[in-house]
């Protein structure tokens, strides 16, 4: 058992043709070279200040954060390059596919680099869509969907991601993987693992003794359902008011698209536009 592997010229086709029976495709250097650095040098910055674990009141929050694991976000605050990757064409056309036929748009889940480290466990399988669990169910359809990308290598050693291909499809969401269903996602720094909201997946363990597995996740979910992060709050409108109104949007600061059938958005203030609603002045979009 193991993840279909595609090239980023395959196109987004052959994405959601992999991820309609698989549920997960590995798409081989996916960032530029030029991207993959400066945000990796970008986000090397700031993990050395940064703790592992969480301090979070809940002992099961606690077990999945990881004991040696580190988790942060606010990461289109912490890098530019950030950006590049929210925005990233290809992702976005995909994301288009799984997710716009039942939303009229949708809008970062999160941002989040998870760095495990030297000894950590295995997290449990678990699907990204129990973040919302009355959605997450055999008969439903896709409210989020996920990319992992590699910043550094994913060797089966470092932790690189279970996946269970297919569970996505499964009738009964309560049974658990066998060892046989399971596989890792093996793949070079700059490579990505796009995956849907209703495939099993986990972090897996890190048996090394000295290496870090840097991965990023970068997830979007349906307009009509809250996200994981609060995006306003992790990046300022002075830092996002001259950036394509698509990354605006997607990072919280920007109104739903209209739904011309009901006259309904939604993420407003005072009914107008996020940026309008709040006085701030028109921003500069450049191309």
């Amino acid at each position: 058992m193991q993840l279909q592997q595609i090239g980023r010229d395959d196109g987004v086709g052959a994405i959601c043709s992999v991820l309609e029976t698989d549920g997960g495709v590995i798409v081989r250097d996916f960032l530029a070279p030029s991207t993959l650095r400066q945000f990796r040098d970008d986000i090397e910055a700031h993990v050395a200040h940064h703790r592992a674990g969480s301090v979070a009141d809940s002992e099961v929050i606690q077990r999945f954060w990881g004991a040696n694991t580190k988790r942060f976000t606010r990461l289109a605050h912490r890098s530019r390059a950030f950006i590049d990757i929210l925005t990233d064409p290809l992702y976005l056309a995909a994301a288009d596919r799984i997710l716009l036929p039942n939303a009229s748009d949708y809008w970062m889940n999160t941002g989040q680099m998870m760095i495990i480290g030297p000894g950590e466990k295995a997290q449990w399988l678990h699907r990204d869509a129990e973040n919302w669990p009355t959605m997450c169910r055999p008969d439903g359809f896709e409210v989020t969907l996920s990319c992992l990308f590699a910043i550094s290598d994913f060797t089966a050693d470092v932790g690189a991601t279970r996946v269970v291909p297919g569970s996505h499809r499964w009738d009964d969401y309560t049974r658990k993987a066998t060892p046989e269903e399971q596989c890792q996602a093996v793949m070079s720094a700059g490579s990505a693992m796009i995956y849907t909201g209703r495939v099993l997946h986990s972090g897996g363990a890190n048996v090394t003794t000295d290496q870090w597995r840097y991965g990023l996740h970068v997830s979007y979910v349906l307009g009509w359902l809250t996200p994981e992060e609060a995006g306003p709050l992790g990046v300022s409108w002075e830092e996002v008011r001259d950036l394509p109104q698509v990354a605006q949007r997607l990072l919280g600061w920007r109104a739903s698209n209209m739904n011309d059938r009901y006259a309904a958005r939604t993420w407003t203030v005072d009914y107008e536009d996020v940026p309008l609603g709040l006085g701030l002045e028109s921003p500069t979009v450049r191309d």
